[in-house]
């Protein structure tokens, strides 16, 4: 019997995905990392991702279209006239740095955020910095090259889980995602990750993410769950005390780590519980089961869930993966697979088809903007202290080579970040040496930055060149 709890607590310690639920295992992860205080308002940061590729002209302004590395206009597959089989996409983005004036309108498929045109930021041409086809993986949000390309490979922290390290909360960082072949409602999307070879779990159904996350406020089955959870905890803890005064040595050493674990984890447990009201306030509707094919109402549900969880102060950052390349589709939009409706053009209307896809982004987006802006906090709202940010896992199409990847960008972080600006850096894609060579890494050393976080480390840069902040947006 002494073997079997032996056993149980080290497998429950060292995979917590398996035996606990993906919030607990969330907390487990950034344990060490967590602050001994915390921001009265904090910065909040939502990472909204889509895959397939994001076309530039979908987050162009309007009237600065003449400023892409190519025309906007369409043949009759809705593919680009004289594109070269989208090499055209892959030129060089002309440089241009300039704030978005009154007489700037955002994209037809960006007007669900046309309330907040002057808070949203553009970004175009700015290099991957390693290499890209189909997906970008955890380089996307983690600015670091895989060995092959392709690889769902975590060299390092995304910039999502350095964030939430950054700016601790009892759930250090909410994911989201779809993932029509997780029938457990949790799934390892290759987005994010916590440090080398460390994925994070993200939740694939909205039913399952609100059991866990809100269901100490909820009632049947939703509550029942928790309380099941909270039970196996409490039994790790007490087992593992009863089971330190037999033990000796280095196994003993090892035991008081797992029992410190597990002691922490009851603790933000406990603060989750002690934060019951707050919760209750801001808890959506429990959802009911969705589909699992349908992804329009799966994206909806995770916001729900995104607004509530930042609303209550549950989580400081959000991870929202829309979609995924081998397995989504957006039947309700008219919109087939992906891989062959989307990104290969089976069927045509292929410029239709993303806009409609980035129009849906948008709208969820609008939604947590609105609802975050409607909460008072300090002299202003949420929206104040809160950066939203939308691009994609591949760059700038379907076959990525990552010259271009789009960014749109909405909130200043409190003032610390500017807003309503275009930028491009011009980059020179035969010299990628230069100091002024933009990277995707870059952006995210703007983040860190603009939260006071240090970021000369982050990411793995080509050519030894340490990422940066971009100076003009930063305020």
């Amino acid at each position: 019997m002494q073997i079997h709890r032996r056993q149980l607590l080290a497998s429950a310690a060292g995979g917590t995905g398996l035996m606990l639920s993906p919030l607990m295992g969330s907390v487990f992860a950034q344990l060490k990392a967590r602050a001994s205080g915390s921001r009265k308002h904090p910065l909040r940061f939502v990472f909204l991702m889509k895959s397939n590729g994001l076309w530039a002209e979908n987050i162009q302004p309007q009237g600065l279209e003449n400023r892409l590395p190519f025309e906007v206009a369409y043949d009759k597959d809705g593919r680009l006239q004289n594109g070269n089989h989208g090499g055209v996409r892959k030129k060089p983005t002309p440089g241009t740095d300039l704030q978005l004036d009154d007489e700037v309108s955002l994209s037809t498929v960006m007007q669900p955020l046309e309330t907040y045109r002057r808070r949203v930021s553009i970004l175009q041409g700015i290099a991957a910095g390693f290499s890209v086809y189909h997906k970008g993986h955890y380089q996307g949000l983690g600015a670091f090259a895989a060995k092959k390309r392709d690889t769902p490979e975590a060299a390092g922290p995304t910039i999502d889980s350095v964030l939430a390290r950054a700016f601790p909360a009892p759930v250090p960082h909410v994911c989201l995602g779809h993932d029509p072949k997780a029938a457990s409602g949790v799934s390892y999307i290759t987005t994010s990750a916590a440090g080398p070879g460390k994925p994070l779990p993200f939740y694939t159904k909205p039913q399952r993410a609100y059991k866990e996350l809100f269901g100490v406020v909820g009632e049947g089955d939703a509550k029942n769950e928790y309380d099941t959870q909270s039970d196996i905890l409490d039994f790790f803890v007490d087992d593992s005390r009863r089971l330190r005064a037999e033990v000796a040595g280095p196994e003993r050493e090892q035991l008081d780590r797992y029992l410190g674990a597990f002691e922490s984890l009851r603790k933000s447990r406990r603060e989750i519980e002690a934060m019951s009201d707050q919760l209750r306030k801001y808890a959506p509707s429990p959802p009911g089961e969705i589909d699992a094919q349908a992804t329009t109402k799966i994206g909806a549900g995770n916001v729900d869930i995104a607004i509530a969880a930042l609303a209550s102060g549950l989580t400081n950052v959000v991870t929202i993966a829309f979609d995924r390349l081998s397995s989504s589709s957006y039947g309700s939009l008219g919109v087939g697979g992906l891989h062959g409706s989307v990104g290969h053009g089976q069927g045509g209307d292929v410029a239709g088809k993303r806009q409609r896809i980035c129009g849906f982004h948008f709208q969820q987006m609008a939604r947590l903007a609105e609802a975050l802006d409607a909460i008072p906090e300090c002299e202003g709202s949420m929206l104040d202290n809160t950066a939203i940010i939308y691009t994609s896992d591949n760059g700038e199409t379907h076959h990525s080579s990552g010259v271009n990847w789009p960014i749109a960008i909405l909130g200043n972080l409190g003032g610390r970040l500017a807003q309503g600006r275009y930028f491009a850096p011009g980059n020179d894609h035969a010299d990628q040496t230069e100091l002024k060579h933009v990277r995707l890494g870059d952006v995210w050393s703007t983040l860190l930055a603009a939260s006071g976080q240090p970021h000369a480390d982050f990411g793995q840069p080509r050519n030894g060149i340490p990422h940066k902040p971009i100076e003009s947006l930063l305020s």
